[in-house]
């Protein structure tokens, strides 16, 4: 009767190793598609509100947005931690984004022209209808509200006379930071031949109190460059609609 109990018993073992082992197994498979992950396409949820843009952020739609948690600081290898919020949408007629900024110091300078924002406080985002950068949009907001927006063709070549014509923004001080709302016309990207998939860069400037040059960058993504330099390839991810 014993060697009879044994006998049952060992295939019981072994479906509870197997189990065991089948459990592991999904758990790797788990943490891998976590970390795989960053590097995943900007997927745009399409949403039928338009909303209107008065630096609150409090209509439903932003709470079905696209989010990012936080931007990388690679110069110096991520030293520097950021609590940026970016979220975006598209509705029927815009792209729809929002940057909700932590940041103790805010640093500002008096408003001249559209260079003064270089010297600020900022969050930029950048538009390319590929990885080749032959033309590309940007747009460089600061906590205030003034605009630093030009094209660009890969490597550096501005033009500081071009400007998005349909850009509606508002900008808030808050508590703990600034926030930055916004929205561009898909007609206007359309006619700039950004349409999806097109390549979005998501960066962020903080500069040091007033007296102190010294200025933090932070990306969405980890650009390949051992200096600060957003205006190359591997600064811009791959964005997608999800209708």
């Amino acid at each position: 009767m014993k060697q009879t109990i044994k006998k049952l018993k060992q295939p019981q073992r072994v479906y509870k190793l197997f189990a065991r082992d089948l459990q592991a197994f999904a758990l790797v498979l788990l943490l891998f598609s976590c970390g795989e992950s960053a590097n995943s396409p900007l997927t745009l949820p399409s949403l039928p509100e338009e909303i209107q843009v008065d630096g609150r952020v409090d209509e439903a739609a932003w709470e079905r947005g696209w989010v990012l948690e936080g931007l990388v600081s690679p110069w110096p290898k991520e030293k520097n931690i950021d609590q940026t919020t970016f979220s975006a949408f598209v509705s029927p007629r815009y792209f729809n984004f929002s940057f909700e900024v932590r940041d103790n110091s805010i640093t500002t300078v008096a408003f001249q022209d559209e260079s003064s924002v270089e010297q600020e406080d900022r969050v930029e985002l950048f538009f390319s209808s590929d990885t080749t950068l032959e033309r590309y949009y940007c747009i460089e907001i600061d906590p205030n509200g003034n605009v630093l927006d030009y094209s660009a063709a890969y490597y550096r070549e501005f033009d500081p006379t071009w400007d998005f014509s349909s850009k509606e923004l508002a900008t808030r001080i808050t508590d703990t930071g600034y926030l930055v709302e916004g929205k561009i016309s898909l007609k206007e990207l359309n006619e700039l031949g950004i349409s999806f998939p097109f390549y979005l860069g998501i960066f962020r400037a903080d500069f040091a109190p007033a007296g102190n040059e010294a200025v933090t960058w932070f990306s969405w993504k980890r650009p390949d460059s051992p200096t600060p330099d957003f205006h190359i390839p591997s600064a811009f991810g791959e964005t997608v609609r999800m209708e």
